[in-house]
C-alpha cells in the first residue's frame, strides 16, 4: 500500500509534502526548489529550512494545532467527511484555508490560492449571515458547517467560530476556491454567552495600554444574536490581491500538541517562550520588540485575571527569514468570575499559578527570563496596573450590552485587591 501524500503550499508556491505511510508515520520534506529561494518561509520554526526532512514528532504537533482543539467537533468534521480524527484525514479535507500562509492539498488538486488566482466566492444576505450565525448557536458542533457547504477552513482553538470573507461593503462570503477568508466570527454558546463582550472589551483594553491586539468588533445580526469579530492578521491585501502570511502558535513551534497548550498539562512557559523568541527572532530591534510584548501580556492577563494565556494563544509571524510576535488575540478577562473559583494563570511564574499571588517579584523574575532591564520592567508594570480599570472603562464605554459595566466594575474590584487604581 503506497504512502499518502498532502503537498504543502505557501501562499500559493509549492514548499514540500507531508507523507504518511501505511502505518501512520508522518514526515514532512522540503522541495529542495523551495529550500533554495532566497524569500523562503519555513513551515514553523521548528522546522528549519537548512534540514530537509522533519520527523513525525515535529510535524505532527503542527498539523494538530491547525485543527480545532475540541473532540466533538473533531468527530463532526469527521462524520461529514466520512473518514476519521487524524490529523492529515482531516486536513485533506480542510486544508484548503488554515492559520497561516499554507494550503495543505491532495494530489492532483490545484493550487488556486491568491498568489495563482481567486475570486468564487458566495455573496451572504444579511439574512444569510445571520443563519449561519444562528446555526453555530444551535449546534456547536457544526461550527457554522454542513458537510463541506460553509466552505474548506480550518481553525484552531476550542471555542465555535466560522472563517468568512469580507467584502469592500461589509458584507460577508464563503469562498469557494481558494481564496483567503478574511475574518473569525465567534458566537455567544451557552454557558459563555456574554464571552464576545468580554473579549471586546478585553482586547480593547490591552490596546488602549500599548499592546498590539488584532482588530477586532462587535456585530448583532438582523436576529438579534451578537457575535464577536476579529480580522485576521494573517491575511493582507497587497496590491489589490488577499495573500496569506504565515504564522504558527507557541505550541506549534516548541513541537507541543494542542492538549498540551497549558503549562500545568506539560505544555510550554515563559521560559521555554523566551527562548524561542530569543533563538528565532534575528534581529535585535524586533527581538526586543517581542520581549518586551510579551512582557506587556503577561503583566495584562495577571491584571486582568485572563486566565485562558496558554501557547496556543501567542503566535509568531513568519516572513523569509524575519520572525515577529504576533499581535495578541483571545484575550478575556475572568473577573467576573471570581466568586465562583480562584483564578489560576495559565503559565506559572516560578511555582506559583495563583493570580491573586502573582505580584511585582513574579513578574521582575519574568522580565529576567526575557533578558529585560528590571527598571524598564518595573516601570511598565506600574504603568499597566495603574491604566487598567480606565481601560477597560474606555474599552466598555459605547458596548450596547449590560455585560459591558459589570466587566468593568469586577476588574475594579480585582484592581482593589491588588491595591491598585480603583477608577
Amino acid at each position: 500500500m503506497p504512502d499518502k501524500e498532502l503537498l504543502v503550499y505557501m501562499d500559493g508556491v509549492r514548499a514540500g509534502a507531508i507523507r504518511q505511510t501505511p502505518q501512520r508515520n508522518t514526515t514532512f520534506s522540503y522541495d529542495d526548489d523551495y529550500r533554495q529561494r532566497p524569500d523562503a518561509t519555513p513551515l514553523s520554526v521548528s522546522m528549519p529550512l537548512t534540514q530537509e526532512r522533519h520527523l513525525s514528532r515535529v510535524i505532527l504537533p503542527f498539523m494538530q494545532g491547525l485543527l480545532p482543539d475540541n473532540e466533538a467537533r473533531l468527530a463532526r468534521l469527521a462524520l461529514d467527511y466520512q473518514t476519521t480524527t487524524k490529523p492529515f484525514a482531516l486536513l485533506t479535507h480542510v486544508g484548503r484555508d488554515v492559520a497561516g500562509a499554507i494550503q495543505l492539498l491532495p494530489p492532483g488538486v490545484d493550487a488556486d490560492d491568491t498568489a495563482v488566482g481567486h475570486g468564487d466566492i458566495d455573496r451572504l444576505s444579511d439574512g444569510d449571515f445571520s443563519d449561519l450565525v444562528r446555526n453555530i448557536v444551535e449546534n456547536p458542533d457544526t461550527w457554522g458547517m454542513r458537510s463541506g457547504s460553509e466552505g474548506c477552513w480550518s481553525l484552531p482553538g476550542a471555542q465555535p467560530k466560522v472563517a468568512l470573507f469580507q467584502f469592500p461593503d461589509g458584507a460577508w462570503g464563503i469562498p469557494r476556491d481558494a481564496t483567503p477568508t478574511t475574518h473569525i466570527i465567534k458566537t455567544a454558546i451557552y454557558p459563555y454567552v456574554d464571552h464576545g463582550v468580554t473579549e471586546h472589551v478585553t482586547m480593547g483594553a490591552a490596546k488602549r495600554l500599548g499592546l498590539e491586539v488584532a482588530d477586532h468588533s462587535i456585530l448583532t445580526t438582523v436576529a438579534g444574536d451578537q457575535v464577536f469579530i476579529s480580522q485576521r492578521y494573517d491575511r493582507a491585501k497587497i496590491k489589490g490581491q488577499w495573500h496569506r502570511l504565515h504564522q504558527e502558535d507557541f505550541a506549534q513551534a516548541l513541537s507541543v500538541a494542542p492538549a498540551k497548550k497549558y503549562e500545568s498539562y506539560g505544555g510550554p512557559g515563559i521560559e521555554q517562550i523566551a527562548v524561542v523568541l530569543r533563538d528565532s527572532i534575528a534581529d535585535l530591534a524586533d527581538r526586543r520588540r517581542a520581549q518586551e510584548q510579551f512582557f506587556g501580556a503577561l503583566v495584562f492577563n495577571i491584571f486582568s485575571g485572563s486566565t485562558e494565556a496558554h501557547a496556543k494563544n501567542y503566535s509568531l509571524l513568519l516572513r523569509g527569514r524575519t520572525v515577529k510576535l504576533a499581535p495578541l488575540y483571545d484575550l478575556a478577562t475572568h473577573a467576573t468570575n471570581l466568586s465562583l473559583t480562584p483564578l489560576k494563570s495559565a503559565m506559572k511564574f516560578g511555582s506559583e499559578y495563583r493570580i491573586s499571588v502573582i505580584g511585582m517579584k513574579h513578574l521582575l523574575v519574568a522580565a529576567r527570563r526575557l533578558s529585560l532591564d528590571a527598571t524598564w520592567a518595573a516601570h511598565r508594570v506600574i504603568e499597566i496596573g495603574n491604566g487598567l480599570v480606565k481601560a477597560f472603562t474606555d474599552a466598555a464605554d459605547g458596548v450596547a450590552n449590560p455585560v459591558a459595566p459589570k466587566i468593568v466594575q469586577a476588574i475594579s474590584t480585582l484592581a482593589g485587591q491588588r491595591g491598585l487604581p480603583t477608577n
